[in-house]
C-alpha cells in the first residue's frame, strides 16, 4: 500500500517536472529561434521550435499507444459478476414515457440478480401513476409497491413515534427481501429520496 503510493507520488513528481523542463524548453527555443532547416526566403523551416513541438506530440503518442494496449488487456480480463448490485432510482412527477423508456432499459440489464429500488419522492394521488408504471414494466408478480405517509425523517399526520419505527422497519425489510421494490414516500426532496434508498440496502450490498 504504502510502496504503491510512493510510486504515485513518484509518477506526480516526474510529470511535473517534464512537463514544466517541456515548457521552458519550448520557451526557450522559441525565443532563440535556432532553425536547422530553412529554404530561401523562409517558405520552409524547421528549427529549435518545431524540434520541441514534434518531440512532445511523438512522446504524447507514444504514452497514447501504451495506454491503449493496457486499457485493451484489462478489458480481455475476465469481469466477476458475484458482487452484489443495487440500482436506485429517485422520482419526482417524472414524464410517464420517459419513465417507461428508463425502467425498460433497466429490465433489459444482464448482471445476475441486480436489486432494482425505485423511491417516489411523493405520496400523494397525483404520483401513483409513477408507481403504476414500475409495476407494469418491472411485473406486478415480481416486484413489490408501497405507499409511505412518512419518510425517514419526517412524520405523516397522525403518526407516532412507535408507528414511525414500525413503517420504516417494513420499509428495510421490503427492500431487503425482494429484486424490484418501489416507495411512494412523503415529499422530502431528492437527498431524502436516495436517503432512503441507500437507509433501507444498509449494508447488504457489495
Amino acid at each position: 500500500m504504502h510502496c504503491e503510493r510512493f510510486i504515485c507520488i513518484l509518477r506526480i513528481i516526474g510529470t511535473t517536472l517534464f512537463g514544466v523542463s517541456l515548457l521552458l524548453g519550448i520557451t526557450a527555443a522559441y525565443i532563440v529561434g535556432y532553425q536547422f532547416i530553412q529554404t530561401d526566403n523562409y517558405y520552409f523551416s524547421f528549427g529549435l521550435y518545431g524540434a520541441f513541438l514534434a518531440s512532445h506530440l511523438i512522446i504524447q503518442s507514444l504514452f497514447a499507444f501504451l495506454e491503449h494496449r493496457k486499457m485493451k488487456k484489462s478489458l480481455e480480463t475476465p469481469i466477476k459478476l458475484n458482487k452484489t448490485v443495487a440500482l436506485c432510482i429517485a422520482a419526482y412527477q417524472e414524464d410517464p414515457d420517459y419513465l417507461r423508456k428508463c425502467l425498460q432499459s433497466v429490465k433489459r440489464l444482464t448482471y445476475p440478480g441486480i436489486k432494482v429500488v425505485m423511491v417516489i419522492d411523493g405520496n400523494s394521488d397525483d404520483d401513483l401513476y409513477m408507481m403504476d408504471i414500475f409495476s407494469e414494466v418491472m411485473g406486478r408478480d415480481k416486484s413489490a409497491t408501497y405507499i409511505w405517509r412518512n419518510n425517514f425523517h419526517q412524520k405523516g399526520p397522525g403518526e407516532t413515534d412507535a408507528s414511525h419505527k414500525e413503517s420504516s422497519q417494513h420499509v428495510t425489510q421490503l427492500v431487503l427481501a425482494n429484486k424490484s421494490v418501489c416507495i411512494m414516500q412523503k415529499w422530502g426532496g431528492k437527498r431524502e429520496v436516495m436517503y432512503t434508498a441507500f437507509r433501507a440496502l444498509g449494508r447488504s450490498m457489495d
